[in-house]
């Protein structure tokens, strides 16, 4: 059991080392593979790769390889690390293949975050296997805690897509924690004692990134979706209650919320339906995943009309941008550029100084949640530009100038702005030529494919994991 402890620890300290290198890019930008968060992040992982393969080779010795390999719980914990293994070469191809690519949602991205969601349940599952006890809680906190993975730069303010995407990513990750949390661990309060240590996760997170002067993220209240969740569970026994239950209880605690917390992209007022559409949607594929069709024939005509109504509603939201900046691929260094940014209200003033002294045409460029407004920026005659820039939205922005010499090479400079502040920024911060667009064509469309369904054959399998198997008791 020392073992899998040591195990979902190390995954935990993984998750608090991905936030700590979320905030590094968001503020600073590209850091080297030997930065701090990334050493943490990877060290983190090998102890937890460790001591899974250590707990499962006592478990071999103790049963025979000819029992092990019948064991689906060894089996899965394979196929996890074997999927973490996978993802860091995959993302080292694809940008090699296809450019630099910043998006936490981008297929490399993707699968290694399902791959260490798998690889959570995994270590839920073996402690179960172990006799449970109070270890089943740091196992059910860290499966919630990764559940919230993919929305991580929502939760810090650094939104790559439309707000409407963030809810429903979240509470159809809740759900699926939720639905596995409950297979595994018996105990009727399982799902708010997961909470109470994801909770306690993020309180930790926060002090230490306020203390290296980052950005911190938000304490999400999961709390309030698990209480609900578990309270549902003493009075309706069949998960199918979930599939409306988290949705609605995710909106009631975050909507409000959201706007009062530091460094949270908050849910404008007409993206809050459509997101709770979206919401019951995808808790109901989780638990159709995980569960199968209801036995009862008008419940199943009830869900397959409520999927297809919040699936038809998705596909006009398909087409949102994404916005180039979280990280934004910084290229081969040519100066520095000093900054002054100001942001009262909606509009954000700008004075830059690159060094050394550009010439030609300069443009201002702010971008956010698939979001993109531009404005000139005028020189005085002395190397210093400026310009303003007015947004339609409170909430992180990375501001970028842009200038384009008379041999139309260019180069450029960033820096994150928080619109509605009132704060006075003044940094010096890289003057650097982009790097190349990303490639497209039937390459990267055929790699796309592949690692999306592989991370959805992964994720389908993780619902369905444990459901009939009964675990081979160690």
């Amino acid at each position: 059991m020392n073992r899998l402890i040591a195990a979902a620890a190390g995954g935990l300290l993984a998750l608090f080392s991905m936030y700590w290198d979320d905030s590094l890019h968001t503020d600073v930008g590209r850091d080297t593979f030997w930065s701090a968060p990334h050493v943490l992040l990877y060290g983190s992982l090998m102890v937890t790769l460790a001591a899974t393969a250590w707990w499962g080779i006592g478990r071999v010795r103790g049963r025979g390889l000819r029992t092990a390999l019948a064991d689906p719980l060894l089996r899965w914990a394979v196929v996890s690390a074997g999927a973490i293994g996978i993802s860091a070469p995959a993302d080292e191809a694809w940008h090699t293949a296809f450019g630099r690519d910043a998006v936490l949602w981008s297929p490399p991205h993707l699968l290694a975050i399902i791959a260490t969601f798998a690889l959570a349940v995994t270590l839920l599952r073996a402690i179960a296997a172990e006799g449970g006890g109070r270890p089943l809680v740091l196992g059910g906190g860290l499966v919630l805690a990764a559940s919230l993975a993919p929305v991580m730069e929502y939760e810090s303010d650094v939104p790559q897509y439309s707000a409407v995407w963030f809810l429903p990513a979240a509470a159809t990750g809740l759900t699926l924690a939720v639905v596995l949390i409950r297979r595994f661990d018996s105990h009727p309060w399982a799902v708010t004692r997961a909470a109470l240590v994801a909770t306690a996760v993020r309180l930790a997170v926060i002090p230490v990134l306020a203390g290296l002067g980052h950005s911190t993220p938000i304490v999400p209240p999961v709390l309030v979706v698990a209480l609900a969740a578990d309270v549902f569970r003493r009075w309706r026994t069949s998960l199918w209650w979930l599939a409306p239950v988290v949705p609605l209880a995710v909106h009631a605690a975050y909507v409000p919320l959201l706007p009062l917390l530091p460094h949270g992209s908050t849910v404008a007022a007409d993206q809050i339906v459509p997101s709770l559409l979206l919401s019951l949607g995808g808790s109901v594929l989780v638990v159709l995943a995980a569960e199968g069709l209801p036995r009862n024939r008008l419940t199943v005509i009830r869900t397959a009309g409520l999927t297809v109504a919040a699936l038809t509603l998705a596909l006009p939201l398909l087409s949102a941008g994404r916005a180039v900046a979280h990280d934004p691929g910084q290229g081969t260094e040519a100066g520095e550029a000093h900054w002054r940014t100001t942001a009262r209200g909606s509009r954000i003033d700008v004075t830059v100084a690159p060094e050394p002294n550009a010439s030609g045409r300069a443009v201002l460029v702010a971008r956010r949640a698939g979001q993109e407004l531009s404005a000139p920026l005028t020189s005085s005659g002395d190397g210093v530009y400026r310009g303003y820039v007015t947004v339609p939205e409170s909430g992180r922005w990375f501001v970028y100038a842009a200038f384009r010499d008379a041999g139309a090479s260019t180069t450029e400079t960033w820096i994150p702005v928080e619109a509605g502040s009132s704060k006075l920024l003044h940094e010096t911060r890289p003057l650097y030529v982009p790097p190349a667009p990303q490639k497209e064509g039937a390459g990267r469309a055929a790699a796309t494919v592949a690692l999306y369904g592989l991370s959805g054959v992964i994720l389908v399998a993780v619902a369905r994991s444990g459901r009939r198997t009964p675990l081979l008791q160690g």
